[in-house]
């Protein structure tokens, strides 16, 4: 077995003789265990860790704070973890575009990274700037049971763009983003950044995103995806934004509000927008605003604004929506040039001055 520890900001490393085991057991994978002090120079200890680390190794921050003074970049092919969720504490100490963010984007490379994960850790940015919690440019990423607060552009970030702006020319496919905890950012809770139609076949699941100062979930492509399970509230914006769907599943989510304290303009609880092709399911959603509404504000809770090219098809059933006022919409849906194609059935709607809005481009059946 490989071993290395870090004893007094020094990384050690040491090969132990492994147990007998059958021929046919996979050889075991090294374990790095870096430590952290609270001190400016953490964050080229942990990056010091990681670039030295075999592939296949699991890196252990310990210690408790870890202070950044710059983002830490994380190679492919590795589970970065704390041991428990809020026993490590990544901390951005100044200026700074993120905190974690994978190599493939920060390298802007042509294709997408190795899987990697990221596991039982914080993330706490000190509200400045855009910067970013955590970005990853990988297939088969997996974030779970991580905090991420404070942070003044989005907290969790998958894309198909490299910081340059470079696009990736393959996928980057299902990847899971599960039970973490993402508060007070700036921008988005979970955001992904997609003009290459490459983010696709994702995980969205059993997060509580609480506090965005723009929308609590921004996907630029829903392609594929499954948004289920969340929990989001005092939302500045509108709860989940979805485009493109596309055999994607919205699905068992609990929005308390959206729109908070906005005095004019539109908002959502889900948004979408319907591709051609797959159709997409929208369900057992409990879409609420349990703060209140503005006046000046519109607010719809659950909508399809457009098709975006031939006929799209969604189907929307078993939603609970409580309106707070008799200016705000139930149901909308619209096809825009093209052609919606909408199933709504079983939805319990109160409190709204229009259950239901049929605009052009759009027919809706009570379904089967």
């Amino acid at each position: 077995m490989l071993v290395v520890a870090v004893v007094a900001g020094a990384i050690t490393w040491a090969v132990v003789p492994p147990r007998a085991r059958p021929a046919s057991a996979p050889p075991p994978l090294a374990s790095v265990h870096v430590a952290c002090r609270d001190r400016s120079t953490d964050a080229a200890t942990l990056q010091q860790a990681i670039d030295s680390s075999p592939a296949g190794a699991a890196i252990e921050f310990q210690g408790g704070t870890c202070l950044l003074t710059k983002g830490l970049v994380l190679l492919g092919d590795r589970t970065y973890t704390g041991g428990s969720t809020t026993g490590t504490i990544l901390k951005q100490d100044g200026p700074a575009s993120y905190v974690l963010a994978s190599q493939s984007y920060v390298d802007s490379q042509s294709t997408t990274g190795d899987p990697l994960a990221i596991r039982d850790l914080t993330v706490a940015c000190d509200g400045s700037g855009r910067t970013d919690g955590i970005i990853v440019l990988n297939w088969q990423a997996d974030v779970d049971h991580v905090d991420v607060s404070d942070c003044g552009g989005s907290g969790i970030v998958d894309t198909s763009a490299g910081a340059s702006g470079r696009v990736i020319t393959n996928t980057s496919v299902n990847s899971r983003f599960d039970d973490n905890f993402i508060s007070g950012c700036g921008q988005y809770g979970f955001e992904v950044i997609d003009p290459a139609d490459a983010v696709t076949d994702g995980y969205l699941e059993n997060n509580q995103i609480a506090g965005s100062g723009l929308d609590a979930v921004n996907l630029g492509n829903a392609g594929g995806w499954d948004i289920s399970g969340n929990h989001l509230y005092n939302v500045a914006h509108s709860a989940i934004v979805a485009m493109r769907l596309y055999g994607t599943t919205i699905s068992g989510n609990y929005i308390e509000d959206f729109g908070v304290g906005q005095r004019s303009g539109t908002w959502y609880g889900i948004v979408g927008t319907a591709q051609d092709g797959n159709g997409s399911t929208i369900v057992d959603n409990k879409i609420f605003n349990d703060q209140g509404e503005t006046a000046g504000s519109h607010y719809i809770y659950l909508a399809i604004t457009q098709a975006n090219s031939g006929s799209g098809h969604v189907a929307v059933t078993g939603n609970v929506i409580m309106g707070d006022r008799a200016g705000d919409v139930g149901l909308s849906f619209a096809g825009g040039t093209a052609k919606l194609s909408a199933t709504a059935s079983g939805n319990e709607i109160t409190g709204v001055g229009r259950p239901r809005a049929v605009l052009p481009g759009a027919s809706v059946t009570a379904g089967s």
